[in-house]
């Protein structure tokens, strides 16, 4: 891929993504701070990606897909965001069941004079 296609495979990830994170979104817009924050080195993650994705063309009805380098850009992208998706949605999880005990360790009154 040249730097086009990547930055063209980037964009659309991104927005397959965040449609894919809607539903978890709150005001804070942690979800879509996720999906841009995996995305920005997801560069390094391409050949993982094509690995993957031949590794599960087969479907459970026993239909096949087109290999990574035979589907298009499109295909491609939703593929990436799907996943970048789900690991934004796995980490949103591991916040929330780990948030209840952020406040177990209070600071002491003296270290706002710091």
């Amino acid at each position: 891929m040249n730097a086009g296609e990547t930055a063209r495979l980037k964009r659309l990830a991104a927005g397959y993504a965040i449609e894919r994170v809607a539903p978890f979104e709150d005001v804070t817009g942690l979800a879509s701070a996720l999906v841009r924050r995996y995305l920005l080195t997801f560069e390094d993650s391409l050949d993982g990606y094509a690995a993957s994705w031949n590794a599960s063309t087969e479907e459970p009805n026993g239909c096949t897909w087109p290999e990574w380098d035979e589907v298009g850009t499109d295909v491609k992208a939703r593929y990436v965001g799907l996943e970048v998706a789900q690991c934004a949605v796995a980490m949103l999880d591991r916040i929330a069941s780990s948030e209840t005990d952020i406040h177990d360790v209070m600071p002491d009154a003296w270290e706002v004079g710091r």
